[in-house]
């Protein structure tokens, strides 16, 4: 009886495993933008570097400046990084998804239950050998809130975030949807890391997109 139990949650573990994957391999070109030219990044694949400068427009970070490219970008290829790693973020990413599913889903009912319309929200940014693809996160702020708008750069943000927002930006629940990121390989698991701080100790960099 135990070990029917146990094959049993083992083939319904294969067959949802089975089941994203099929998902991942469909949404995967929409996310990094494979069939819209103009979405893709003119520096994708290149060695760049930050060139401060007043007269541009301040960015998401606060800074004012832009990116030249130097050079192409060196990829270290290796056993690690194109078979471990990858394998560990499935994994990792997929434990996520079911265990954390429960509170996707109440996450997800007090969202739409608070502000109706999607509880996810995706926004563009720069990945793996400058890559941009779209992030998944879940919405905090009210419909009627400009896209692709850094918070801190609204006027009044307050009056944008939703009461369940408030809650879950505070305790990061927002970043949860990231997850499927990491799982159809947009992202990975890296740890903390602060781009801001890299872009200026490191002004010739290339950037990793991590959760």
């Amino acid at each position: 009886m135990f070990w029917t139990v146990v094959l049993f949650i083992i083939g319904v573990l294969v067959c949802i495993f089975l089941l994203l994957g099929v998902v991942a391999l469909i949404k995967k070109p929409k996310s990094i933008y494979k069939y819209d030219s103009n979405q893709q990044n003119p520096l994708e694949g290149k060695l760049v570097r930050f060139v401060a400068d007043e007269f541009d427009k301040e960015n998401a970070d606060g800074v004012r400046g832009h990116l030249v490219a130097v050079g192409e970008s060196i990829k270290q290829r290796g056993l690690y990084k194109d078979v471990i790693k990858r394998l560990l973020d499935v994994i990792l990413s997929f434990c996520g998804l079911v265990l954390l599913s429960p509170v996707f889903l109440v996450l997800f009912i007090a969202i739409y239950v608070d502000d109706p319309g999607p509880v996810l929200f995706t926004q563009k940014r720069v990945g793996k050998n400058k890559r941009y693809f779209a992030i998944h996160k879940a919405r905090s702020m009210k419909m009627g809130t400009p896209h692709d708008v850094p918070t801190h750069m609204l006027e009044n943000p307050e009056q944008y975030i939703t009461k369940v927002g408030k809650f879950i930006r505070a305790h990061s629940l927002d970043e949860l949807p990231q997850i499927w990121d990491i799982f159809i390989g947009n992202m990975s698991v890296v740890g903390n890391h602060e781009i801001i701080g890299a872009t200026q100790k490191n002004p010739v960099f290339s950037m990793v997109c991590g959760f």
